[in-house]
């Protein structure tokens, strides 16, 4: 009988042991993953939540002189590459246009209703003819590349700038033509309407 107690007092005190065996296993091993481990939060706390990321040829904003637009594309091949950036560009030219006609100040010299989608839409399909005539009328202010060194990629980055005057004075004479215009509105009080919307433009769109 005594033999027998022994016995299972011998079992509880195994199964005991071996239940607080596995209880210390599972501390230690939620400790080492645990956010709250010291010597892994310094880790943590140091990493930015945020990187900031600064495009080549950026921040060349239009002046007196010039009308700049920004242009980048991609490919394996580098003349691809630099094909597509300018591509680009020139199809900035066109929204670049079409967003600053449609704008408060200038679009006050406008004839029709300025507020419908039809004015919009008239405003981009001018917009696409004139930056369509300065396919060879710009020059490159900025041209840089990067490569992803994983795929072997290649971007191009361009910034191409054309004479501003030159360039407004189509679009005036484009809408001028289509008989979009007020009468009394020349084109030197055109220019300075569109001077005024372009700052704001480029101010809203960081460009």
């Amino acid at each position: 009988m005594k033999k027998q107690v022994f016995n299972v007092l011998l079992v509880s005190v195994v199964v005991t042991m071996s239940v607080m065996s596995v209880s210390c296993g599972s501390t230690k091993k939620l400790a080492a993953v645990s956010v709250t481990d010291q010597k892994e939060m310094p880790k943590q706390v140091g990493m930015p939540a945020e990187v900031e990321v600064v495009f080549p040829c950026t921040g060349m904003d239009s002046d007196e002189e010039f009308l700049r637009v920004n242009g980048n594309g991609s490919s394996k091949d580098r003349t691809m590459a630099k094909d597509r950036a300018y591509q680009n560009a020139l199809a900035g030219l066109a929204t670049k246009l079409a967003g600053v006609a449609s704008s408060d100040n200038t679009k006050v010299a406008v004839s029709v209703n300025a507020d419908g989608e039809e004015f919009h839409d008239k405003m981009v399909s001018v917009s696409k003819v004139v930056a369509k005539a300065n396919v060879a009328g710009y020059r490159t202010s900025c041209e840089k590349y990067t490569v992803n060194p994983t795929t072997g990629a290649y971007t191009c980055y361009v910034t191409i700038e054309l004479g501003k005057q030159k360039v407004v004075k189509e679009l005036y004479e484009a809408l001028n033509n289509q008989k979009l215009l007020k009468a009394d509105y020349d084109f030197d009080r055109y220019l300075e309407m569109f001077d005024k919307d372009l700052k704001a433009y480029e101010e809203a769109n960081n460009q």
